[in-house]
């Protein structure tokens, strides 16, 4: 990431939790916070695509299913 537009925030771990990423931030080279932004890069590149996998997912679906899903859904909150 460019330092330059780095933004600082705070986030409230448990213990537990901040000891595992200590230890993974040591053994990459890395501090707390770049190990953090190393976990969590991958997972927000992963999730447009798994977005665009279900709105592809979604319009694939035909009319019957919407009809037959808003049926059942009607019949349970009776």
């Amino acid at each position: 990431m460019n330092g330059s537009r780095d933004i600082d925030a705070q986030v409230t771990l448990p213990s537990e939790l901040y000891q595992v990423l200590a230890q993974r931030a040591q053994s990459h080279g890395r501090s707390v916070s770049r190990e953090i932004v190393a976990l969590l890069t991958p997972l927000l590149i992963q999730i447009p695509n798994e977005l665009e996998e279900e709105f592809a997912a979604w319009e694939a679906a035909s009319d019957e299913d919407w009809l037959s899903m808003e049926g059942m859904l009607a019949s349970l909150g009776e």
